[in-house]
């Protein structure tokens, strides 16, 4: 494991810091650094992150979006190690700890500048081939292959669009302030249907069925149609299947129970579902 306090008193040249572990983060470890009067958060990957995230896509993503306003201002970040700086923005709630009654509005808004970029990298981010990337790493797969073929079968069937997608929506990479609306953390971003995003919003944040109807209208302006609504309900089982296919790679890999938690929930979700 790497020597972060070597690593961060190299950094900022001083060994007069304060360092605070988050807690937060799976891919991750988070560390709150205070240092001659200003605040960042540092990210430091953790060991098996290269097999889940390409640092090159995110050095993209965070290139395009740099003039945005939709992230936190990155400091320093280096792709080859995944170390990141990002400046520590006080009073910053996460869609989760919020109570922001328009909460919901107001991601949909911060989706729809996202992907109303239409600008894609060039690198995509290809759920099926994530599926089966994750899926080469697991012995023990909670949902049988020949199940996981019939869906990725009717989602290879749908039309797509690909602009630069955020892939990644859950509530921790969602952030409110007083001043501005955030989303965080682009480690998953790539090419993609936009369609995957809003599905991704709607399954990591268990949205009650008032709540999703509350999204799409506010992302789509209106009700979905017959044809995107078919769209939408392929992609949340793609969600489920690709998520609980990582988690339970996650889980053999790490032995954290955090990973079989979330293995088990997605595989009933998908049951239901399906």
């Amino acid at each position: 494991m790497m020597d972060t306090h070597a690593w961060l008193s190299n950094y900022f040249k001083t060994s007069d810091f304060t360092a605070t572990d988050l807690n937060k983060g799976l891919t991750n470890y988070n560390v709150l650094v205070t240092v001659r009067g200003e605040t960042f958060i540092v990210r430091f990957p953790k060991a098996d992150a290269d097999r889940i995230v390409n640092r090159d896509h995110e050095a993209k993503a965070l290139a395009l979006i740099k003039q945005t306003g939709l992230d936190v201002e990155t400091v320093y970040f280096d792709s080859s190690t995944g170390i990141k700086i990002t400046r520590y923005v006080k009073d910053l709630e996460t869609f989760g700890e919020t109570s922001l009654p328009d909460r919901i509005e107001r991601t949909a808004a911060l989706m729809r500048r996202l992907h109303a970029l239409q600008t894609p990298i060039g690198e995509p981010f290809d759920p099926i081939a994530r599926y089966r990337q994750y899926r080469a790493h697991v012995k023990h797969p909670l949902i049988e292959d020949a199940s996981a073929e019939t869906v990725i079968q009717a989602v290879d069937q749908l039309p797509t669009r690909l602009t630069l997608c955020h892939n990644d929506w859950v509530s921790g990479n969602i952030g409110f302030s007083p001043s501005r609306d955030y989303l965080l953390d682009y480690e998953y971003a790539g090419d993609n249907d936009p369609f995957f995003d809003v599905m991704s919003f709607i399954t990591e944040n268990d949205l009650t069925s008032d709540e999703r109807q509350r999204f799409l209208l506010a992302y789509f302006g209106r009700i979905p149609n017959t044809d995107e609504q078919r769209r939408l309900d392929r992609y949340e089982t793609l969600h489920n299947l690709l998520w609980c296919t990582w988690a339970q790679m996650m889980w053999e890999s790490r032995q954290e129970p955090i990973y079989q938690s979330i293995a088990i929930d997605k595989l009933n979700a998908y049951k239901t579902k399906k």
